[in-house]
């Protein structure tokens, strides 16, 4: 069942890799445009991600980690906040190749759209809550979020509405910090689609 569902994350992102270069490249910033020509707005964002690669050499190197994150932020001249809601779901390695609920992470961040809107660097810090009861620790523990995405590339496939790739980003998921740390380094892709009102 995880041999299928990694394939299928994997299918997933090869298809996102392939295709969404063949659409018409319109720069983003037909999105929400202020009178000085840049993104100005509030905008809504649906994402899903799975971590490729990671820092534990006993896990295999295929989706240990994915997830999906609800987003809401405003920009003001291709600089923006925003407010992140995450999931972030684990594969348990040491019962079988179950999928165990991992974290909740929300965060406040900021970001940067550049290129004619087809660029984005942003930053997300915030608390990371462990959603499962482990052996030490009990659902609810709480520690850090931290996730930095250095160069996403986006493409306006209508006015209000893009589709975004972030190939790699780098991820601290660490709900407990104390006692003996709980701390998951991610190096993940995410997918999403983004709005503008």
């Amino acid at each position: 069942m995880t041999c299928i569902f990694q394939r299928g994350i994997l299918g997933l992102l090869v298809v996102a890799l392939v295709w969404l270069p063949t659409l018409q490249v319109r720069a983003a910033k037909l999105q929400a445009l202020g009178d000085d020509g840049t993104l100005t707005g509030p905008f809504a964002v649906v994402e899903v991600h799975a971590s490729l690669l990671s820092d534990v050499t006993d896990w295999s190197t295929l989706a240990g980690t994915f997830g999906y994150a609800f987003k809401g932020g405003y920009r003001w001249s291709s600089w923006g906040v925003f407010v992140q809601l995450e999931h972030n779901l684990w594969l348990s390695t040491e019962m079988g190749n179950d999928v165990v609920d991992g974290a909740v992470n929300i965060g406040i961040g900021g970001e940067f759209v550049y290129a004619d809107g087809f660029v984005r660097t942003s930053l997300t810090l915030g608390p990371s809550i462990l959603a499962f009861d482990t052996i030490l620790d009990k659902a609810g523990t709480t520690g850090i979020f931290l996730d930095v995405r250095p160069v996403g590339l986006r493409w306006a496939v209508y006015e209000y509405l893009v589709i975004g790739l972030d190939p790699l980003s780098f991820s601290i998921v660490a709900p407990v910090l104390g006692g003996i740390p709980l701390v998951n380094i991610q190096y993940r892709t995410t997918v999403y689609l983004e709005g503008a009102f």
